[in-house]
């Protein structure tokens, strides 16, 4: 099930609402790799492993700039925000490792598995981060990169 941008998911913060809109965009990709390719998903393992690297990188980029913006307006939580963003950076990176090392990207079975854990995971997190963490600190924002 593909995750779609909703209205309510908006900070009303143009740069980190469209920064949003990407992940939803990347996190689809990985579902539509993952759902187009299940039964072989050991011929296409450069294909999902690039479109974690990509969702990474662009993660910890946007994770930055959401911080730069929380410091510029003195936003009181931003330490356990960003406690929460190394978190799941640090979710990710194991993640990417499991499946960069070992045997799982030639055990169709295995890999199957990780992929419909890592989607379930990346579109709970998002949808959850953005709509409770997010949220909070939207009426502390005056100031913008």
């Amino acid at each position: 099930m593909i995750a779609n941008w909703d209205v309510k998911y908006e900070t009303n913060i143009s740069e980190i609402d469209s920064q949003h809109k990407k992940l939803f965009r990347l996190i689809n990709q990985i579902e539509t790799i993952y759902e187009e390719n299940k039964t072989h998903l050991s011929n296409h393992s450069k294909l999902l492993i690039d479109a974690v690297s990509e969702l990474e990188d662009y993660t910890i980029s946007h994770f930055l700039i959401e911080e730069r913006v929380m410091e510029l307006n003195q936003y009181p939580e931003l330490e356990a925000h960003k406690k929460q963003h190394d978190r799941f950076t640090d979710k990710i990176l194991e993640l990417k490792k499991r499946l960069t090392t070992g045997n799982l990207v030639t055990n169709d079975v295995e890999l199957n598995q990780f992929f419909s854990d890592l989607i379930q995971f990346l579109r709970l997190w998002l949808t959850n981060h953005i709509l409770k963490e997010d949220m909070n600190y939207k009426p502390f924002i005056k100031l913008v990169l």
